[in-house]
């Protein structure tokens, strides 16, 4: 009996963390495992080779359902006879547990908080990492302790840096990096919408339109110092845009009375809130706007650069995934001057808007399955031999 136990919260594709492992779930497993078992309060995996195992929140506050989640996983490994564990590959999203066969890591709390701490006056942490950050680091350096973890299976390179450099021993890490829908992003898409969805948002055949996306998170995305930036090339008088994709009606309401307390102007700027057409709207931009101050591989970044949209992106984990300098956009600097001045350049020059086809290390769904099969395999024979 060879059995995968995975523990994520949520195995759905609303999760960005396992969209594409569950999509290459019923060609990557059934021929490994005898038996899939899933632990976590939803899951959209069903086959008859599948088991799950619902644990049951206790609350829709995130913060109570993610502490409530931790412990109960924990407790539940801790009733697992020895029998279960030696027939079992045990694989968790995070550092729920302090001891596993895989660890699938999609973000590093220590290198954000580290990250926030670099540049304090662009950065504030939210409340709720301020509370609950220092138990989930603490969380990471016991993973990182010898015997721990297994394995690691990181998005990108910049995420498994910091646990290449703070691993007592050299760790075992593999990459997985994030996959796209090529039906839905692509050139054609985009030429497609390009023109009607600019008439939607009242856009002109002038205008600059530089797309940005944040589910909610609009501070670590760098929301902020991206307005900035437009206010600096519309007071130079350059015709730009940005369009927001993401952001809830709270959540725009407050970054709005932030902006205002702060006197940034928000002159330019278009909140389309939150959009299940992704690649209609993005298709409205000629650019690609990610100031953001922290990622794990970005799956905003990839289906914009798809659609063959230019990325002016910071140094935040995952952009050296995408990004090829000067080949499919610019890397920009952390101050919001020496943002503007990029893009003014490239306004200038008229590359802004020219189409590319570089994806950098994104994975379409048929790679993703190849090179997540070949982890499977790699990690059963480490166990089993």
């Amino acid at each position: 009996m060879k059995r995968l136990l995975v523990i994520d919260s949520l195995v759905s594709p609303r999760s960005p963390a396992m969209r594409g492992w569950l999509k290459a779930a019923p060609e990557v497993l059934p021929q490994r495992f005898d038996e899939v078992e899933i632990w976590g309060f939803g899951c959209d995996l069903t086959a008859p080779w599948v088991r799950w195992q619902k644990v049951r929140p206790v609350s829709s506050r995130w913060a109570i359902q993610s502490l409530f989640y931790e412990r109960a996983i924990r407790h539940m490994i801790m009733k697992l006879p020895r029998s279960y564990c030696d027939e079992t590959l045990i694989q968790c999203t995070g550092t729920h547990l302090p001891k596993v066969d895989i660890r699938f890591i999609h973000f590093w709390n220590n290198a954000f908080a580290a990250a926030a701490a670099s540049r304090p006056h662009f950065l504030k942490l939210p409340l709720k990492d301020k509370i609950f950050g220092p138990g989930i680091m603490k969380a990471e350096a016991e993973a990182l302790r010898p015997g721990n973890t297994g394995e690691w299976w990181c998005v990108s390179r910049g995420i498994a840096a910091p646990i290449v450099q703070n691993s007592p021993s050299p760790p075992i890490i593999r990459l997985l990096p994030n996959t796209y829908d090529p039906v839905r992003f692509n050139h054609s898409t985009r030429n497609k919408w390009h023109e009607a969805m600019r008439t939607d948002l009242n856009f002109s055949k002038e205008d600059i339109v530089l797309g940005f996306s944040a589910f909610g998170h609009f501070e670590r995305k760098g929301l902020r110092q991206a307005v900035q930036v437009i206010e600096m090339l519309r007071n130079s008088g350059f015709p730009v845009k940005l369009l927001v994709l993401g952001g809830d009606t709270r959540a725009i309401r407050t970054f709005r009375t932030t902006m205002q307390a702060c006197g940034i102007s928000l002159d330019g700027i278009h909140f389309a809130g939150l959009v299940t057409t992704m690649e209609k709207y993005l298709s409205a931009a000629d650019a690609f706007f990610m100031p953001s101050h922290f990622e794990a591989f970005s799956l905003a970044e990839i289906e914009a650069a798809a659609l063959g949209l230019r990325l002016y992106l910071t140094a935040h984990p995952g952009h050296e995934m995408i990004l090829r300098e000067n080949n499919n956009g610019r890397l920009l600097p952390w101050e919001p001057e020496g943002m503007a001045e990029i893009i003014r350049q490239e306004i200038q020059t008229g590359i802004i808007g020219i189409p590319h086809y570089e994806l950098g290390e994104a994975l379409t769904a048929d790679s993703y399955a190849r090179t997540m099969g070949s982890h499977y395999d790699a990690a059963i024979s480490r166990k089993w031999g």
